[in-house]
């Protein structure tokens, strides 16, 4: 047809009533901050008392999302940020109900953007409005996610595995993923924040001294492509790395983290070598009444990963997962000292094994069948 034909193509709507069959989305844009130690930045709302938020609000008519995220950070928290990349993408239904009688609410598309981590300095900044947030917490992202409506506490998790997994922006609609998604998002995986371990000293390539007990061992098991095993505990979606308690029929340390590895996670390992300890002063980690005690971490790599079956000890059958180290440490939730655990544990691997340095990617999920052969 020619372009300046003025007649409507046979069977296609005017354009009138095509504009009127399009949906009409409000839109809102918020943003995830975390601290040094992987907790989340939440806001107390004067208008919604006792429920959290992310920093964010409405999207105004001649902006784009990201400079709506920008704004609002000004404006609740007094801070001038960039957002670094899109987390997560929800579109919420017109009808759903956990958003309850909102006036003329036609439905809502909601991004997640990425603010970072700050640090001490930029917390000393923030500046709350009057009379529209009456606090600000930094919480485990656990803690943040029960103090917030289910919907937004779906939309906060799925934002901050989609940081730490690196494939891309959730898609969420009314806060449920789409599909089967990405692992992390596929198993529920919750990111902590280890309470007591922020503050333990990581002891790298030093024997615990004479007298101190070694309580746990902890391995950091390696495949050749520098991605090491994680445990997702069904219970609460932690991860923990392989490993456990020492018991008294254990020859030592290392031998405890083997069978633990066995046990939990169907592990072969071998070329175990010693790695460093944590030292937990005053048993407050373990357990009250303990006492000073060593936390012994151990490397090796994998022979193979054999099916998955529940834990001899305690009946709990894990998923696993292979991340980078660096990744690890972000879902073990250890702080600053974990990420230099695991960043000695990577290039202790890379200096012993010639295992190369495995970058940030998406997490893979190790078939219920296992795997075989992962040497060279």
């Amino acid at each position: 047809m020619p372009a300046d034909d003025g007649r409507e193509p046979a069977g296609l709507m005017a354009p009138q009533d095509y504009a009127r069959s399009r949906a009409a989305f409000w839109g809102g844009a918020a943003v995830l901050f975390t601290d040094t130690e992987g907790k989340v930045l939440v806001l107390d709302p004067a208008y919604r008392p006792g429920k959290l938020l992310l920093p964010g609000g409405g999207v105004d008519q001649p902006e784009l999302p990201s400079d709506a995220a920008v704004r609002e950070v000004a404006e609740e928290l007094g801070l001038s940020v960039r957002v670094h990349q899109l987390l997560a993408v929800d579109w919420v239904s017109k009808a759903n109900p956990e958003y309850g009688t909102v006036c003329g609410f036609p439905g809502e598309t909601v991004s997640i953007w990425d603010g970072g981590v700050l640090e001490e300095s930029d917390i000393a900044r923030i500046r709350l409005p009057e009379n529209e947030i009456t606090s600000f917490h930094f919480l485990p992202p656990t803690q943040a996610a029960r103090r917030m409506r289910p919907i937004e506490r779906r939309r906060m998790l799925a934002a901050l595995r989609a940081r730490i997994d690196r494939a891309g922006p959730a898609v969420l609609e009314d806060g449920e993923t789409i599909g089967l998604g990405q692992a992390l998002q596929r198993l529920d995986v919750v990111p902590r924040t280890a309470i007591g371990y922020q503050d333990i000293a990581w002891h790298p390539a030093m024997e615990p001294a004479a007298g101190l007990p070694v309580k746990q061992a902890w391995v950091w098991a390696f495949d050749p492509l520098g991605r090491v095993v994680v445990l997702v505990d069904p219970r609460d979606g932690h991860v923990v790395l392989p490993g456990g308690t020492v018991e008294t029929d254990d020859d030592g340390p290392k031998a405890a983290a083997l069978r633990e590895a066995a046990e939990e996670a169907a592990l072969r390992l071998h070329d175990a070598a010693y790695l460093g300890y944590l030292l937990d002063p005053d048993g407050a980690v373990y357990g009250p009444g303990t006492g000073a005690n060593a936390r012994a971490r151990y490397i090796a790599r994998i022979d193979s990963l054999g099916p998955t079956a529940p834990d001899v000890a305690t009946g709990i059958t894990y998923s696993r997962l292979l991340v980078s180290p660096a990744q690890a440490s972000e879902l073990l939730g250890l702080g600053r000292a974990g990420a230099e655990q695991a960043e000695y544990a990577a290039r202790t691997a890379a200096a012993r094994w010639g295992i190369p340095l495995s970058p940030p990617q998406a997490a893979i999920e190790i078939p219920h069948t296992g795997m075989a052969a992962l040497l060279p």
